[in-house]
């Protein structure tokens, strides 16, 4: 405790809250990754919209939260801040394609973006103070993740995000530093949580968590803008005692203002759990160098690192549960040799030879692939032959990441494929339009018009 009384973690914070109202959140040269970023969050929350769940939490946004500026990509009608937050961040992560961080272990800007969206609609902030926003929004949702150890039997998402989603709000609402420090301990205190079994099983109420987080972000400023306060010691009661083993609070304004993460994030392909990427690309070595199909499977073996061993199961019920198994990732692999969308539906997870391979799928932890994580998130992939034959390879770094980046191209094509699920061809180019012209954007609104449904 320091003399005065106050823990630690509140002082870190406070200047980790001091850094990202000021001027320095976002560096120019880290501009263009966040425009991806920000098009990554967008497309995976338009192409999510043709999902049945998706389409109902968009239209019921209006009736739970009233009409308003905020808009809800799944329809391009306008609802409250909170309810159009909640929307798009359920929508955000529904096909698991959606960006994300290691040392967050989670999905920052599905969380943070929805809030931080919807209020810069309310308040016509300029495309520039939006990036600035979200920048901040993400610097401060992966400091805060990245100071807690979670209990095995929680799931990552909410969490520690809702506490980066309240620094965007308050950003774009003018609030001081007393104010936003206020709403981060009040979001903390509002932090909803999943269980990593509904993900395993496939509840997608894992998804709604993530909705939750963005409107509890904007929540959470009302809030502590009206006078309400939070407990000092929220992040490391709620995140190293309730829902976590311990919470690290160093990791608040460690390297502040050197370090960035919004520039450190990776980008998906597979539409699945990061945790089973490196499982999936160990995979493909084997299967690049030839021999074996999924007939000569006798079994395989994937050493990891906790806490992706967490996805071990071996039944999947439903094609979404199969995007948290890593039995089942890498058994589409080989019998698929895909990790799309398509390799996850309900009809994929009914293929009973995908389903009689799986079972021969076992998980087990690597001691030292856990001490290297977050900076190394490895697999080793064995396979074992009905001739005999034991093939092995190893996954260090998986394609996605700061080090191994996919082409731009490549995210393009990703990128446009997610819109037209859901858009015609000219609402698809006017999407990607207006997040492109983001950083000389004098307004952020139009974005009804821009998924079409608009006046």
């Amino acid at each position: 405790m320091t003399p005065g009384g106050s823990p630690p973690s509140a002082e870190r914070l406070e200047r980790l809250v001091e850094w990202s109202l000021g001027p320095g959140a976002l560096r120019p040269e880290d501009v263009p990754h966040l425009v991806t970023v920000v098009t990554d969050t967008v497309a995976a929350i338009v192409g999510a919209a043709v999902e049945p769940e998706v389409g109902a939490a968009a239209l019921a946004a209006p009736r739970t939260g009233g009409p308003g500026p905020a808009t809800v990509l799944a329809t391009g009608r306008g609802a409250s801040p909170a309810a159009a937050a909640l929307a798009n961040g359920l929508a955000a992560v529904r096909l698991e394609l959606d960006e994300g961080h290691p040392a967050a272990a989670n999905h920052p800007s599905a969380h943070t973006l929805p809030a931080v969206l919807a209020v810069a609609e309310e308040v016509d902030a300029s495309g520039p103070e939006l990036l600035e926003a979200a920048a901040a929004a993400y610097e401060v949702a992966v400091r805060v993740a990245r100071g807690v150890r979670l209990r095995r039997v929680v799931h990552p998402f909410g969490t520690a995000m809702a506490c980066g989603a309240a620094v965007g709000v308050a950003r774009l609402r003018r609030c001081d530093v007393d104010t936003t420090t206020q709403a981060v301990l009040v979001a903390a205190a509002l932090t909803p949580a999943s269980t990593q079994r509904a993900a395993n099983t496939g509840a997608t109420v894992r998804n709604a968590l993530t909705g939750v987080t963005a409107a509890n972000g904007v929540l959470a400023v009302e809030l502590a803008a009206g006078g309400t306060s939070g407990d000092r010691r929220a992040l490391e009661t709620v995140y190293g005692e309730v829902l976590g083993e311990s919470f690290d609070a160093a990791h608040l304004d460690r390297d502040l203002g050197s370090l960035r993460y919004v520039a450190t994030g990776y980008l998906k392909l597979h539409a699945c759990s990061p945790w089973n990427h490196a499982p999936i690309e160990a995979t493909e070595a084997l299967l690049a160098a030839g021999g074996f199909g999924p007939g000569d499977v006798d079994a395989v073996e994937v050493a990891t690192y906790d806490p992706a061993t967490r996805l071990d199961g071996r039944d999947p019920p439903t094609g979404f549960a199969g995007k948290h198994s890593i039995p089942y990732s890498v058994a589409a692999r080989i019998v698929r040799r895909d990790n799309g969308i398509d390799a996850y539906t309900d009809e994929a997870a009914a293929d009973p030879v995908l389903r009689a391979l799986m079972a021969r799928v076992t998980v087990v932890e690597d001691p030292e692939m856990t001490a290297a994580v977050p900076d190394v998130r490895a697999a080793r992939v064995t396979v074992r032959t009905r001739d005999g034959r034991v093939r092995t390879a190893t996954e260090d770094r998986p394609p996605g990441g700061p080090d191994r980046p996919y082409p731009a191209a490549v995210i393009a094509a990703k990128h446009r494929s997610l819109l037209a699920r859901a858009l015609r061809e000219e609402a698809v180019d006017a999407v990607l339009r207006w997040c492109a012209d983001l950083p000389g954007a004098a307004s952020v609104r139009g974005l009804p018009t821009a998924v079409g449904t608009g006046s």
